[in-house]
C-alpha cells in the first residue's frame, strides 16, 4: 500500500508543479513542458530515494523506485495523451459545454451552428503542430519539419509492426 501511496504521492506532486506552472505563464510548447514537468519531477525524486532511502517520502528499496516509476511513467503519458486532446476545444467539446452551460433552456440548432461558424479544428490542429515543430507552414501549404519527420518515421513503423495499413 505503501507504494501505491507513494506513487498517487508523486503524480500528484508532477500535477501541482504543472497547475502552478500554468497558472503562471501558459508555456508556448505545452506538451514538451509537461513531459520536462512530469520526468522532472520523477527524476528528482528518484535521486532523493537514492541518496536518503527509507524515508518517509521515498523508496525502501530499489524495486519499490523501480515499480514507483513505472506507475509514475505509465500515470503521466496517459496524462499527457489526454492533455494533448483537450489542449484545443473539438466541435464535440463546444457543443456539449454549450449546451450543458444553457441548463434547462436548452440550444437551438442556429445556435449551436454559430458556435461553430468559422472555426476549424484542422486549422487549430495545424497551428498546434507548429508551435510544437512539427510542421512548418510554406506558402498555402505545410511540410513536415525534421522532428515531425521523425516522428512519422516512427509511426508508420509502429503501424507496421501492428499489421495496420498505409495512411490514417
Amino acid at each position: 500500500m505503501t507504494t501505491a501511496c507513494l506513487a498517487a504521492g508523486l503524480f500528484a506532486a508532477a500535477f501541482l508543479v504543472h497547475w502552478v506552472w500554468w497558472r503562471i505563464a501558459l508555456p508556448r510548447r505545452q506538451t514538451a513542458a509537461l513531459l520536462t514537468v512530469f520526468f522532472g519531477v520523477l527524476f528528482a525524486w528518484l535521486a532523493v530515494s537514492h541518496v536518503a532511502p527509507g524515508g518517509r517520502f521515498t523508496a525502501g528499496d530499489r524495486w519499490e523506485a523501480i515499480h514507483v516509476a513505472i506507475f509514475h511513467t505509465a500515470l503521466s503519458l496517459a496524462y499527457i495523451v489526454a492533455y494533448s486532446a483537450l489542449e484545443h476545444r473539438s466541435p464535440s467539446m463546444t457543443l456539449l459545454v454549450a449546451v450543458a452551460d444553457s441548463a434547462a433552456v436548452g440550444c437551438t440548432p442556429d445556435e449551436l451552428r454559430g458556435l461553430l461558424r468559422g472555426a476549424s479544428p484542422v486549422e487549430v490542429r495545424l497551428d498546434a503542430m507548429a508551435n510544437e515543430g512539427m510542421v512548418v507552414r510554406e506558402g498555402d501549404g505545410y511540410r513536415l519539419a525534421p522532428k515531425g519527420r521523425a516522428w512519422a518515421v516512427v509511426l508508420a513503423a509502429w503501424r507496421r509492426l501492428l499489421g495496420m495499413p498505409r495512411g490514417g
